[in-house]
């Protein structure tokens, strides 16, 4: 008797386990349309994984009875479903929508307090994007018109100046070589009428990359404010560990809330939702390879 029903076509297309899923910055990432997240991307060991593609129809009906005429499809939405079982900094940081692994910019607060009746300022301090800079509050004081010293809250005296030259004191914290600056104050910067007893106070943040590990970091609750843009892609490799289906979403959000549960013999797996959002040239951080697949694509391989 000859086999009927749905019999199998190739074995190698049967899907078994669980995808790996990737997690990346979005907008280093976002000209892109193929793969480049690594296995050290990952969240680690997962209790699920599923991916959700939601379409929303508007049925046109006419005539009696009604018999449908039309569908247009009005709303897609994509999302992908998972829960993760190793509990680090990095995954709960980014289950409550921070991107764990985005750099924050060095940067200058300027004129935070001047005590003067003459001094001003031309030009603008700057702060190079390395290990030189340090999130400190620095205080200028002025032994002269042209003279002084320069000291941080926390690093304390920085250095003495003898003319109002270009100041850049190198951090010997630094790993380059020669060290990075703290911070460069310009020739002239200081303008105007400067005398001694003024002084002149401004504050740097730090440069830092990916501030969550395994066991560093903190999360801030009763603050959440709109998750970060990541990039997702959930790699899933076949039985027979050469074909792989790879759903790549360029930007995405975090939507679920966080839920821990911890029991006596089991690990905790807090679920976590991906939703795709729209990557194409027309909204903000969108690039013009997403125009044709505003959402993300699947690529089989």
């Amino acid at each position: 008797m000859a086999r009927t029903g749905p019999l199998t076509r190739n074995t190698s297309a049967v899907a078994l386990g669980l995808a790996q899923v990737r997690i990346g910055n979005a907008a280093a990432n976002i000209g892109s349309i193929t793969p480049v997240l690594a296995s050290t991307d990952s969240l680690g060991a997962l209790g699920n994984t599923a991916f959700n593609g939601e379409v929303e129809l508007w049925r046109l009906e006419s005539g009696f009875p009604l018999l449908e005429d039309l569908t247009i499809p009005i709303r897609e939405k994509a999302a992908l479903d998972c829960a993760f079982k190793e509990l680090s900094a990095y995954n709960v940081a980014l289950a409550r929508g921070i991107d764990p692994g985005a750099t924050q910019a060095a940067s200058v607060v300027e004129g935070v307090y001047s005590n003067t009746v003459a001094g001003t300022t031309t030009g603008d301090i700057t702060v190079t994007q390395n290990d030189g800079p340090v999130t400190d509050t620095f205080r200028v004081f002025f032994a002269s018109a042209t003279t002084g010293s320069i000291y941080g809250d926390t690093t304390g005296f920085i250095m003495d100046f003898a003319s109002l030259a270009e100041m850049e004191p190198a951090n010997p914290a630094s790993t380059a070589s020669p060290a990075n600056p703290y911070f460069n104050i310009p020739a002239s910067f200081f303008t105007g009428t400067w005398a001694a007893g003024d002084s002149y106070v401004f504050t740097t943040k730090e440069y830092t990359t990916a501030a969550y590990g395994t066991h560093s970091g903190s999360i801030n609750l009763g603050a959440i404010v709109a998750p970060a843009f990541i990039r997702v892609e959930a790699v899933y490799t076949y039985p027979n560990g050469t074909n792989t289906m790879t759903i790549i979403f360029p930007r995405a959000n975090v939507s679920s809330s966080l839920n821990i549960e911890l029991q006596t013999e089991d690990c905790a797996a807090p679920p976590i939702m991906f939703e795709a959002k729209r990557a194409d040239s027309d909204t903000s951080g969108g690039n013009v390879v997403w125009n044709s697949m505003p959402l993300g694509r699947i690529i089989f391989a």
